[in-house]
């Protein structure tokens, strides 16, 4: 064992301790809190990327999710923002960076700038006939205009691709 110590006093004018490099037991505390140190920047920077596997199983699990789900809505509106919501809420991976992209054929295309993978959702939205009402003695409200909010049942899927 070596005749030095662990710890020295800094000599870059500061009264701190630092590992002696000079002591086989400081060499190895340097590397290990080398090595500590990038483990925890990899697994910063995975937890906050998405991989191919994660997207697929946050849009299933996001679909599934808003299948048969009831909001209050208005037809016009953009609802990337459900789809995206739903993706989030799912759990699986970071959570943010969901591009949600209307397109003409009525479906929604949903990517990741970390991920090649795109999908394709759709959402079928119907008026509610049985909504429970937001006063309990009020009247059920007439059938809404397409720009009028209302309570909608929704029916989604998807399907791996952009949306035509």
């Amino acid at each position: 064992m070596s005749e030095e110590p662990v710890f020295v006093r800094s000599t870059w004018g500061t009264n701190r301790y630092v590992y002696n490099v000079n002591n086989p037991v400081g060499r190895a505390l340097i590397v290990l809190a080398l090595l500590i140190a990038g483990g925890v920047l990899f697994g910063l920077h995975a937890e906050s990327t998405w991989s191919e596997g994660e997207l697929r199983d946050a849009v299933r699990k996001g679909v599934a999710d808003l299948d048969g789900k009831q909001h209050y809505t208005s037809l016009d509106d953009d609802h990337g923002s459900l789809i995206a919501e739903a993706i989030r809420k799912s759990g699986i991976g970071p959570g943010h960076g969901v591009d949600t992209k209307k397109k003409e054929s009525g479906g929604y295309t949903v990517s990741t700038e970390d991920t090649e993978t795109e999908y394709c959702v759709r959402v079928t939205l119907t008026l509610d006939k049985d909504p429970q009402p937001l006063l309990p003695q009020a009247k059920n409200p007439p059938p809404p205009s397409p720009d009028m909010p209302a309570f909608y049942l929704s029916t989604a899927t998807s399907s791996e691709g952009p949306c035509p």
